[in-house]
């Protein structure tokens, strides 16, 4: 008799025997959650678990100001149109007190009613720029696609596009590293067709291979900032538009795992979608093998189709990242890519997928992500 229940000798013994067989499974259980913590020098880690302590909120009517900080300066937009000042602009382009495009189609302004702005976040910009005084180079309209969405982000540039600049492009990364920048945004990159011209780089395969043999594994794992980089807008001239085929970053990270490293746990890559749609813009580049570093927005600089290309949704998303950040300012970068990719409203075919990769920015999802979000290995 066992615990009150008579057994023949037979049913005690497949009673014992089924005992033995769970103390067995615990035991390989419990080994596995010691080496997964790092026990036994076990290779498996265990993610961080997310801080989402909450920071300190700004106001509403604070990110107005700072959104309308450069209303004074002149503005000169894509085609050539030209504005006595920036508030024209916006006046002109979108009618009288209507905000930014970028506002709107993040909905942004929903997350400044609860204080998140991107205060005292640390956003740099590397980028193309002068010191004119004018908004009308690339940088200038990068910048204000981020500030539309993350008006009180502590930001910076770095001249490092165009013809002529301060520093090259791996400079400007690492000035924003060694300086404590929370957010990179880098709307530019290498890319397999020149998306104007159609012509192929036949160097690009050989220039991937190059980088992944110097692959830095150390030097990976010291960068701290979360960097967002605009997918490309080849999709045109590259066949199949996959990331890892049109894009060297893409192609970077994609060969990099690979060949067994730890590649882009702090990389977002934004693909655009077309002007009031849920579709992939046709000269996108899409998700292909970086699904999971991968997400959608809107492609505008101040109002719906006054400009084109992934530069301007990647800054959607880096003034996104600003205001997670300002709300929980204890994730980690590679955390904060995870709240903010995990969040995302699902286009395509269901779940992550190759051309949407998580699919369209939720800013409001991204600010409410505890129950939604799982840590990634």
């Amino acid at each position: 008799m066992i615990s009150g229940i008579n057994m023949t000798s037979i049913e005690a013994s497949l009673f014992f025997e089924g005992i033995k067989k769970m103390v067995r499974l615990f035991s390989v259980l419990l080994g596995f959650l010691v080496a997964a913590c790092g026990g036994g020098g076990g290779e498996v880690s265990l993610p961080p678990p997310h801080d989402y302590t909450t920071g300190i909120p700004s106001t509403e009517s604070a990110a107005d100001v700072a959104l309308n900080a450069y209303d004074a300066l002149p503005y000169r937009g894509y085609g050539g149109r030209t504005y006595s000042d920036l508030a024209s602009a916006k006046s002109s382009l979108n009618g009288v007190g209507v905000d930014p495009i970028a506002t709107r189609d993040t909905d942004a302004r929903q997350s400044w009613t609860q204080g998140w702005t991107g205060k005292n976040v640390k956003v740099g910009v590397a980028d193309d720029f002068n010191s004119n005084g004018i908004f009308d180079l690339h940088g200038d309209f990068v910048t204000l696609v981020m500030l539309s969405v993350a008006p009180e982000a502590d930001w910076a540039s770095k001249d490092m596009l165009g013809s002529t600049t301060e520093m090259t492009a791996d400079a400007a990364l690492q000035y924003f590293e060694d300086n404590g920048y929370h957010i990179i945004n880098a709307s530019w990159g290498m890319f397999r067709f020149d998306h104007n011209t159609g012509k192929e780089w036949l160097g690009f395969d050989q220039y991937v291979s190059n980088a992944v043999a110097n692959f830095d594994q150390a030097k990976e794992n010291d960068k701290a900032a979360l960097i967002i980089y605009a997918a490309g807008n080849n999709g045109y001239y590259c066949n199949g538009k996959r990331a890892e085929h049109c894009t060297v970053a893409s192609a970077i990270v994609s060969k990099a795992r690979e060949a067994g490293y730890k590649a882009g746990e702090k990389t977002v890559f934004v693909g655009s979608l077309a002007d009031g749609t849920s579709d992939m813009a046709d000269y996108s580049v899409v998700a292909g093998d970086l699904k999971n570093d991968f997400i959608v927005a809107h492609d505008d600089v101040l109002a719906t189709g006054d400009a084109a290309g992934t530069s301007f949704a990647a800054p959607r998303v880096s003034g996104a990242a600003a205001l997670v950040r300002q709300k929980f300012p204890n994730l980690t970068s590679a955390q904060l890519k995870q709240v903010i990719l995990q969040t995302a409203t699902d286009l395509g075919d269901a779940g992550v997928d190759e051309v949407y990769g998580h699919g369209k920015l939720n800013i409001l999802g991204a600010l409410s992500p505890v129950g939604n979000v799982v840590p990634k290995w």
